[in-house]
């Protein structure tokens, strides 16, 4: 018999391993006696700790064990491939790689008749974070409004994007509900603040940070030093030492927030990272 509720919901989700996570809770919730051995029992999984360790992450899938869970689950045609693309989405090493599956995961998505609205919200959303330009575009809207002239938007990021790029970053905005088209034909922030707290934006954010942190690295040649700061510090601290530093660093981050949201004269939209990373220790 399909189980038609877990079916529907592979497609509001981001994280495969999340979607297994509940799918094993839910079916635990609705029988206690439902363990995770047999939930390997019931995906023909010989090893009874391999779909625990692959739902911690310890454990990645093959396309063997993928089409054990498309079976097992009694997946349709349309969630099995959903799922398998996911799966290779979520496991793929490189941004380019993830994203040539997040656009094929939105090719099948097209056909799919959604009931809700936000499982394709949830693509939309990784799609703001897939690129610096979206959230540069939402500031400046929020900053200086927005009445339709994309030639003059695109300008005004920096550096430069093309119209059809301005055009783009405003439709998918607009699709996330963070801006709003009046009668009037300008256009408004819905919401002055976002977080990056939701699954689907983290999965999002390494290619948003990787990008980010290129532009950084442009900025020391485009742009003059009365227009950027940059600085570093090498440092010798303990694990200790790391924490107490983080913490400082999410303090400090918040206190900018703040800084900036006071702020009623911005005119013009700057991007902070702040890094601490490993470069050496103990051989």
């Amino acid at each position: 018999m399909a189980e038609k509720e877990e079916h529907r919901k592979i497609f509001e989700y981001l994280d495969y391993r999340e979607f297994l996570r509940d799918y094993y809770q839910s079916k635990k919730a609705a029988n206690p006696a439902f363990s995770l051995r047999a939930f390997s029992d019931k995906i023909g999984f010989k090893a009874k700790d391999f779909i625990s360790r692959v739902m911690q992450g310890d454990k990645n899938l093959s396309a063997q064990s993928i089409q054990k869970i498309v079976t097992g689950l009694h997946f349709g045609k349309r969630e099995a491939t959903i799922f398998e693309d996911l799966v290779w989405f979520n496991q793929a090493e490189t941004m380019d790689e993830k994203n040539s599956w997040f656009q094929k995961m939105q090719n099948e998505l097209k056909i799919v008749r959604f009931t809700e609205g936000q499982h394709q919200l949830a693509f939309y959303q990784y799609q703001v974070y897939s690129h610096w330009r979206h959230l540069v575009v939402r500031s400046l809207i929020g900053m200086y409004g927005f009445h339709g002239d994309f030639a003059s938007l695109s300008k005004s990021v920096h550096p430069t994007i093309t119209i059809e790029e301005a055009k783009e970053s405003v439709e998918l905005l607009e699709k996330c509900n963070l801006v709003q088209k009046k009668e009037d034909g300008s256009y408004e922030l819905v919401n002055k603040d976002i977080t990056t707290g939701d699954r689907t934006s983290k999965i999002a954010l390494r290619g948003f940070h990787q990008r980010c942190l290129a532009l950084g690295a442009e900025s020391i040649d485009r742009d003059p030093p009365n227009m950027r700061n940059i600085s570093g510090l090498t440092l010798g601290i303990s694990q200790e030492g790391y924490e107490k530093i983080v913490e400082r660093m999410s303090a400090f981050r918040k206190e900018i927030a703040q800084i900036a949201n006071e702020d009623k004269d911005a005119d013009k939209v700057y991007q902070l990272q702040l890094l601490l990373f490993p470069i050496g220790g103990k051989l």
